[in-house]
């Protein structure tokens, strides 16, 4: 089926849903070279940009994020007062977008509700991509800070889509919640990733991995602090930190850090499910820090942990122990995680699947 339209809605939240859809976009492309892209996003519309070339873009809220404390935790007042008003956003933004359309041929939601009803109501398919929903996130959250309404809202729109994504790890009570809609597809990522190279010398090198928001970044910088005698390392971390050390090298704040870890030994970060997607794919051990009271970065840890991909440090040690923990953690827990890495049989070619499939419904 050639010279289709589609669009793509990305929720205001993180660079996940961006490294995600690049991977589908690409997918797709190999599949059907005549596709006119539209991409909607605001806070990380730049990157998109940057990362995803040949698409429309409009910048444009789509009525979906959280809010995080300065630990990087769910800050629950400010998210209740975001979602005082979200029914009636949710209603107008509908309206808005039926009064823009211009004539797509399906749209793609990461994850964005109201990109469901939309499409149902002009008729055409809409396909979700997830690890998690945001309605499965907020449950998890103690008190709630959204009304039962806005829940119900959730639930409605998310059981008008054409198909829902899920990859491996998805957590079980989405998949039974959804299960009329869900398909199951394997991790998400490139076909063929151009790997960011670093010079080559016969130091450990360990990738230092902060969020989008940068919720780490005090923390990242403690951490160096604590390694500077470990000179056998080198640690790469983002060029927007204001630190000089023999055994650090910079990657630039614009470059994804996901696109060096195929050059290194261990990563250290949140347990984002890109960042996991990666680490699994390329087969790079990785060092995983919690963050309190977020749903998404506790299941992943507890996944990992359970098939051996993966393992947590405590914020406390990644501050102010890594430099003992680090060379103890060689000499054991490391070499278990390597091995399991070399030898997983994880498919990641979701984007091909997920593209594949959308295709052929189309037809």
């Amino acid at each position: 089926m050639s010279n289709l339209k589609f669009k793509t809605f990305l929720s205001d939240e993180g660079y996940g849903h961006i490294v995600r859809q690049r991977a589908i976009i690409e997918a797709m492309r190999s599949l059907n070279s005549d596709l006119d892209i539209t991409i909607q996003t605001s806070r990380h519309l730049e990157a998109a940009k940057h990362l995803i070339k040949g698409v429309k873009t409009i910048d444009r809220y789509n009525n979906i994020t959280w809010h995080k404390g300065q630990n990087g935790s769910p800050d629950l007042d400010l998210i209740f007062n975001e979602y005082e008003t979200y029914f009636d956003r949710s209603v107008a933004f509908v309206e808005n977008e039926l009064a823009e359309w211009e004539g797509y041929d399906f749209l793609i939601s990461d994850f964005v509700y109201e990109a469901f009803p939309l499409a149902m109501r002009q008729g055409v398919p809409a396909f979700g991509v997830a690890h998690f929903t945001w309605d499965w996130f907020f449950a998890k959250l103690y008190p709630p800070p959204i009304s039962t309404k806005v829940m119900n809202s959730f639930f409605r729109m998310a059981k008008q889509a054409t198909a829902l994504y899920f990859p491996p790890f998805t957590p079980e009570e989405i998949l039974r919640y959804y299960h009329e809609n869900a398909i199951q597809v394997p991790l998400i990522m490139r076909s063929e990733i151009n790997h960011k190279s670093t010079a080559p010398n016969s130091k450990f090198k360990v990738l230092i991995m902060d969020s989008g928001a940068g919720v780490l970044r005090q923390s990242i910088l403690k951490a160096m602090r604590a390694v500077e005698e470990l000179t056998d390392f080198e640690f790469f971390v983002s060029s927007n930190l204001d630190i000089e050390q023999s055994n650090i090298s910079f990657i630039d704040k614009d470059e994804l850090m996901v696109d060096y870890i195929g050059e290194m030994n261990l990563v250290i970060g949140r347990a984002g499910f890109n960042t996991i997607s990666e680490c699994i794919g390329l087969r790079t051990p990785m060092l995983l820090i919690g963050e309190a009271m977020n749903p998404e970065m506790n299941e992943n840890i507890l996944n990992l942990k359970r098939e051996g991909l993966g393992t947590f440090i405590s914020m406390e040690t990644f501050e102010t122990g890594l430099n003992e923990y680090l060379p103890h953690f060689l000499d054991h827990e490391y070499k278990s995680l390597l091995l399991n890495m070399q030898n997983h049989e994880l498919p990641v070619d979701g984007a091909h699947v997920i593209a594949s499939n959308i295709l052929d419904r189309l037809q």
